[in-house]
């Protein structure tokens, strides 16, 4: 197999990048002569770097696709979809094999790349119901594989309440007062203000993505701060620790296209065994009506309290509702789609 990617990088705590490392370094680990091709960015997995243009239409990426004897599998950075689509229609036609593409997330589908997209010669993997039905409007049932993805679910686990203790501790939180959490950008369209209106009897705590830290809204993160919001800007390479170290995991985003459709840290603190007070938003929808998991109908303080508190009183049984979305059983659906 042939890995074509911008998405590999050493430092990754952004969704797209953190699907797309887990799934090359497994695919690697499965199939070693697997090779690993990188634009734009590269990471110590990467085999081959190549030069690529938008369009991908460059004499390195040509050459490589041409001495390929195997299937190629394509995992591009989101982009809008009609960019999206035009590169993935040229792949598919200028590859003289057979062509996968993993999508971690789709925005609104143009008319323009609902053409592309019927016309692509590619197959494509999504990670969402609503992505999934989607594409196969545009693209037709036979093209579009689903899968479920991901979280290392041997890394993110329970801990005791003694060590929840001594991690907030570590982190400089009180151990005594609970935490509310939530990872993922400081930008515009995360909702991320929502985190304002949460009570002043927990503790609430905001991770950032170092990847964004020049898109950050600073207007909003000098509020948040001033009103005892605890940023923490660093990159955590144990970021299970802070998973471990919540009470409730907090994720209030609701636009479409401003996270990767199966929300990765949601599926991380499920595996931690936290209660998720979330949005209906992409793949979280299949967790509706499992218990741990609370969904918001309103972002009216009294009622997202409320919501809140609920999650704090529950015994959480998160974790077996996620353990289907570990990585390994993401890869084994790449690289056996008919088993």
């Amino acid at each position: 197999m042939l890995v074509l990617t911008n998405c590999l990088a050493d430092v990754v705590d952004e969704g797209c990048l953190k699907t797309v490392n887990s799934i090359a370094k497994r695919i690697k680990e499965k199939c070693p002569d697997a090779t690993i091709v990188s634009y734009e960015r590269q990471s110590e997995l990467t085999d081959i770097t190549v030069n690529s243009n938008k369009l991908l239409l460059t004499g390195d990426i040509i050459k490589v696709l041409r001495k390929c004897d195997s299937e190629i599998l394509f995992l591009p950075f989101p982009a809008k979809s009609s960019a999206t689509a035009l590169r993935s229609f040229i792949l598919s036609w200028i590859s003289p094999r057979k062509v996968r593409i993993l999508y971690s997330q789709i925005s609104d589908i143009s008319f323009l790349a609902g053409i592309l997209f019927r016309l692509c010669r590619a197959d494509f993997i999504v990670l969402s119901e609503d992505t999934r039905r989607k594409m196969e409007r545009v693209a037709g049932k036979s093209k579009v594989k689903r899968i479920k993805a991901g979280v290392q679910t041997d890394k993110f686990v329970p801990v005791s309440a003694d060590r929840a203790k001594e991690l907030k501790e570590k982190y400089g939180l009180s151990p005594e007062k609970p935490v509310v959490l939530h990872v993922g950008h400081l930008n515009k369209g995360r909702n991320i203000e929502q985190l304002l209106k949460i009570s002043d009897k927990y503790q609430v705590v905001l991770v950032t993505s170092t990847l964004t830290a020049d898109e950050q809204d600073l207007q909003l993160k000098s509020e948040l701060q001033n009103n005892s919001v605890k940023i923490i800007e660093d990159y955590l390479p144990d970021i299970q620790e802070i998973y471990q170290l919540a009470d409730v995991y907090f994720f209030p985003v609701e636009q479409e296209g401003r996270c990767i459709d199966s929300p990765l840290s949601c599926l991380e603190a499920a595996a931690c065994n936290k209660p998720v007070v979330a949005t209906s938003f992409g793949e979280l929808k299949e967790f509706k009506g499992n218990d741990g998991f609370f969904f918001i109908e309103s972002f009216e303080e009294d009622k997202l309290n409320l919501l809140i508190d609920k999650a704090m009183s529950c015994i959480a049984d998160t974790r077996r509702y996620v353990m289907e979305y570990d990585w390994d059983n993401s890869v084994k659906d790449i690289l056996f789609p008919e088993s």
